[in-house]
């Protein structure tokens, strides 16, 4: 159905008439919405979708129709008819965005110049473009963000390169004095080595040859002089030998022995001070067990285990036990019953200068030197030290030692590390 408002011309003829209503009828068969505004505003026509698009009242006129205030400069009906041109508007309303477009066009209501304006609903689209937008804003403040956090990231590398320099250069002078450290010790050792043996000579000698001319005191003072001539002994080979395996200089003599027996010899060096604190010294090395090591150094390192967990432990027992691994490692624990070693320092109990229960407490005497000349040794061989320990329930040290002996571990590390 054709709803014309007012369609008769001031002059015309019949045929104009039907020519007009062919027209409209043809343009009421358009999709998009559309109507035809005359000069003053009047809506002359409307399509019966742009009735259902916009819900409009033709009477109200041309923006009034469409719930609109009608104004020259805002209305692009009026522009179209005063310019003679094509004009296109966005216009809201109040539920939906559209895009207006108003043609002038002569002929189609007689001689009266017409504006001809069809609809097109931009609510999706203007949605889209808001959303876009809004996504474009967020954009622009993440990369501001960025360019500012890209900012604090190239001061902060400047500042940890610095960092790292200094870190460098204050490792250099750490090593060079560890290195000048090291160089001293061996030197003073070394120096003190040759008298040493020399007073520790002189002792024994007097103490073979002239003990019964000395008075009581005397002879007690030769045997307290005789003891820290021992002592000093110890300590200067201590030196020497974290000299030693602190500079890949520690030479080892692989041969094949019974390893029980070579646990009852270091046994017997400790037993008389087991026997002073009641404690009961327990070998339980199978018989027969045959190892590949240095006889020497693993003596020294079963003495010093053994020594410490005598040393450490008041009553109960210390034992030492051994077994072939899986891979034809031997493995040797030395398992006491003694005070433990807490959690936050065992981590540090193989360090040089290191003893259970802090350095300013070295209550059972000795260096620190024993556990770390201990690893040493044992990593010469290709193998490896472990420790389990919980206060009050005693300590265990096992050493791996692979058959025959290697130097891998050596060679992934430093045999103090």
């Amino acid at each position: 159905m054709i709803a014309v408002h007012d369609t008769s011309p001031a002059a015309g003829t019949l045929a104009e008439t039907s020519r007009t209503t062919s027209a409209l009828s043809l343009l009421d068969r358009v999709p998009a919405p559309c109507r035809v505004v005359a000069a003053d505003g009047r809506v002359l026509w409307e399509s019966s979708s742009l009735r259902e698009f916009a819900r409009t009242r033709a009477e109200r006129g041309c923006c009034g129709s469409l719930g609109l205030r009608h104004t020259d400069e805002d209305c692009p009906s009026a522009r179209a008819l005063k310019t003679g041109h094509v004009q296109k508007q966005m216009r809201w309303l109040g539920r939906i965005h559209v895009a207006v477009e108003s043609v002038p066009v002569s002929g189609l209501f007689g001689s009266e110049v017409v504006a001809f304006e069809y609809f097109r609903d931009v609510t999706s689209e203007r949605r889209l473009e808001a959303a876009l937008a809004r996504q474009q804003s967020l954009l622009e403040t993440i990369n501001r963000a960025m360019i500012k956090i890209n900012h604090n990231l190239e001061i902060a590398q400047g500042q940890l390169e610095e960092k790292n320099r200094s870190l460098e250069a204050a490792n250099r002078q750490l090593r060079s004095l560890d290195q000048m450290k090291d160089e001293f010790i061996s030197i003073v050792s070394h120096e003190l080595k040759a008298p040493l043996t020399s007073i520790k000579g002189s002792v024994e000698l007097i103490r073979a040859c002239e003990s019964e001319g000395l008075s009581a005191t005397g002879t007690e003072l030769l045997a307290v002089c005789q003891r820290n001539v021992h002592r000093l002994h110890r300590l200067v080979q201590d030196l020497l030998d974290i000299a030693r395996i602190e500079s890949g200089r520690l030479s080892l003599e692989f041969t094949r022995f019974d390893l029980r027996e070579l646990t009852e010899e270091c046994l017997a060096s400790e037993r008389a001070a087991a026997d002073s604190k009641g404690i009961a010294i327990e070998n339980h090395v199978p018989s027969g067990l045959q190892i590949e090591a240095d006889r020497e150094r693993l003596v020294q390192v079963l003495v010093n285990l053994v020594n410490n967990a005598v040393k450490f432990t008041d009553h109960g027992s210390v034992t030492v036990s051994a077994r072939t691994e899986n891979g034809g490692a031997v493995s040797i624990t030395v398992q006491d019953m003694g005070a433990g070693i807490p959690q936050d320092e065992q981590s540090r109990i193989f360090d040089k200068f290191a003893q259970a229960g802090g350095d300013l407490h070295r209550n059972s005497g000795g260096t620190g030197l024993g556990l770390s000349i201990v690893r040493g040794i044992v990593r010469e061989h290709g193998g490896e030290i472990r420790l389990t320990s919980q206060p009050g329930h005693g300590s265990c040290f096992t050493i791996i030692l692979p058959q025959p002996p290697g130097k891998t571990a050596r060679e992934a590390r430093s045999p103090l590390d």
